[in-house]
């Protein structure tokens, strides 16, 4: 992960509730109101030797459905989803989400929200990560511009807890 420069956390959430039309600031208190509060958060560009270290969200319906099934590493999401025709719950979502990346690149954000204990990783998609599946299938994953937070509190967050087995 190369680190453009420091962010505020109230950048990261109004991009948040922007890319999801959400219109108050309790928005998705599942995933934020668990994270802890000495979070440093940056944009940064993901490079090549990060993908391996890149984790969906630890949500057992991942593994439900069959999409991080035998690990939570987002390279498996990728496979597993390449390898299926389904198009049920979060496969058809990912579908359209790549329909429409190949139609028109801009047509959705690509500025995903990670977190993680470290500069190095491993590192946790807490939003957008169907749309990284999706651009993973397309190779689009190095040079994306990404919000992380970072702290090494990250060991013990709910949400990142399969990225930490």
């Amino acid at each position: 992960m190369k680190i453009i420069k420091a962010v505020t956390q109230d950048e990261v959430w109004n991009h948040w509730k922007t890319i999801e039309g959400f219109t108050t600031d309790d928005f998705r208190s599942d995933i934020r109101d668990p994270l802890p509060t000495n979070l440093d958060w940056v944009l940064a560009v993901v490079e090549k030797g990060d993908i391996n270290s890149l984790f969906v969200i630890s949500s057992d319906d991942w593994k439900q459905e069959g999409l991080c099934s035998s690990d939570f590493k987002l390279t498996t999401a990728i496979t597993n989803y390449s390898n299926t025709q389904s198009s049920n719950g979060k496969y058809g979502d990912i579908r359209a989400k790549e329909l429409s990346f190949t139609s028109n690149q801009n047509a959705l954000d690509t500025k995903l929200i990670l977190v993680s204990s470290s500069k190095k990783g491993p590192f946790t998609l807490i939003e957008g990560n169907k749309r990284a599946i999706a651009l993973g299938k397309l190779g689009r994953l190095v040079g994306l511009d990404i919000f992380c937070g970072i702290s090494p509190s990250i060991k013990d967050y709910l949400w990142a807890r399969y990225s930490h087995e």
